[in-house]
């Protein structure tokens, strides 16, 4: 590894850096199935709507987890220029698409999976960079 990332540990930085990204994209599918449940179980008016999200077990953890993930995201920016550390993020589209498809059975079309390659194949570009 090279440039920035290497300055500041190379493998041990990325390691962390994808144990973040993981517990980001964990936490939007947590949370997506909390606010699924939520709207399931809630009334119609703005207040019962609000007051099942909002007791939801599913989406306190997902705000935790995605809470998690930017303490963390602050330390990167620290250390890393935000042109290199926010590029980075794009890999976690790839962590969304295969977790909705496997978690919450969603359908990821062709055309999906080839945005998640162009977003992949940039991140790729930024990073050795």
């Amino acid at each position: 590894m090279h440039g920035p990332i290497a300055s500041i540990g190379g493998w041990t930085f990325f390691s962390g850096f994808l144990v973040a990204l993981i517990l980001e994209h964990i936490g939007f599918i947590v949370l997506s199935k909390g606010m699924r449940e939520s709207r399931k179980s809630s009334g119609e008016s703005a207040a019962e709507r609000f007051r099942g999200t909002i007791v939801n077990p599913w989406v306190w953890a997902g705000v935790s987890l995605q809470a998690i993930y930017y303490i963390m995201l602050l330390g990167f920016l620290q250390r890393l220029p935000v042109s290199l550390v926010i590029p980075m993020t794009g890999f976690g589209y790839v962590l969304t698409a295969m977790m909705a498809r496997i978690f919450l059975k969603e359908h990821v079309s062709f055309n999906r999976w080839v945005g998640v390659l162009l977003i992949t194949s940039g991140v790729i570009l930024v990073s050795r960079s």
